[in-house]
């Protein structure tokens, strides 16, 4: 009987921990990947216009871009 307890204490525990992600930091953690994303979607924006120079279709494409960003 005491090693069925265990192993039900065991699982309630595993439970409760798996559980114990709060809704503020998955806010926090979708924020960070939302920010991570949105910096190297305008660095390729840069680097886009760099390259295009004055080739206005070039631009447009790389104001696709920045456009994604917002």
């Amino acid at each position: 009987m005491p090693i069925r307890n265990i192993v039900v204490t065991a699982g309630i525990i595993a439970l409760l921990t798996a559980c114990g992600s709060s809704p503020e930091k998955e806010k926090a953690r979708a924020e960070a990947a939302y920010t991570e994303e949105k910096t190297k979607t305008l660095k390729e924006y840069k680097s886009c216009v760099k390259k295009a120079g004055e080739d206005q279709q070039k631009l447009d494409a790389c104001e696709r871009l920045l456009k994604a960003a917002e």
